[in-house]
């Protein structure tokens, strides 16, 4: 059936997108990457690095929606794809209302900390539901284990931060898988390869 890899369902590359999607993946490697400069910026200064950041992490939440979206569109007889939109509308969702309510100061760091990790342990769900159903397309396999690894990532960090605090190697570790990942999944995905695919 359908919960499996769409490689001799569908002769299109799984993760590939369509213009919108594309544009919200490039949006998403650069937010990615301006993110974790500002992180680094407030581990070594403080603010208003931090706020940056926090703002940052609502636009990168948000331009994983299209690309959700765009995948599950292109592809509607894939559960996991659907299974991911929708693991990762809640994220979005939690993600973006408790670091607004952090951002206005109407929530303290260790009230919203906990619903801001489950919000972007649900955005790394999705990802590696997008990564596990192109895990047999020859043509998107490589998107697809920097989506896993991102995934996986943002699930560790989430989960590290939650147990052991700021300081667990666990969060350390997934961090940087996080961001490996994410980045490196992004930029494949906002690549224009539909044509490649077509002349071939």
């Amino acid at each position: 059936m359908a919960t499996g890899p769409l490689a001799m369902v569908d002769a299109r590359p799984t993760l590939v997108l369509g213009n919108g999607g594309r544009r919200a993946a490039q949006v998403a490697a650069g937010l990615t990457i301006g993110g974790a400069t500002a992180l680094a910026a407030f581990f070594a200064v403080g603010e208003p690095w931090g706020t940056l950041n926090d703002s940052l992490s609502i636009g990168l939440a948000c331009a994983t929606v299209p690309i959700a979206a765009d995948l599950a569109r292109r592809h509607p007889e894939s559960r996991l794809l659907g299974l991911g939109l929708a693991s990762d509308l809640i994220g979005v969702a939690t993600t973006t209302t408790f670091t607004s309510l952090l951002i206005s100061r109407q929530m303290t760091f260790e009230d919203s900390l906990q619903p801001i990790l489950i919000g972007q342990a649900l955005i790394g769900t999705w990802l590696i539901l997008a990564g596990v159903a192109a895990r047999s397309d020859p043509a998107s396999r490589p998107a697809s284990m920097l989506a896993i690894t991102g995934g996986a990532g943002l699930i560790a960090t989430a989960a590290g931060i939650a147990t052991d605090g700021m300081t667990s190697p666990v969060a350390a570790v997934g961090f940087v898988a996080a961001l490996v990942g994410t980045t490196g999944a992004y930029v494949m995905l906002g690549r224009d390869r539909s044509r490649r695919h077509r002349r071939a």
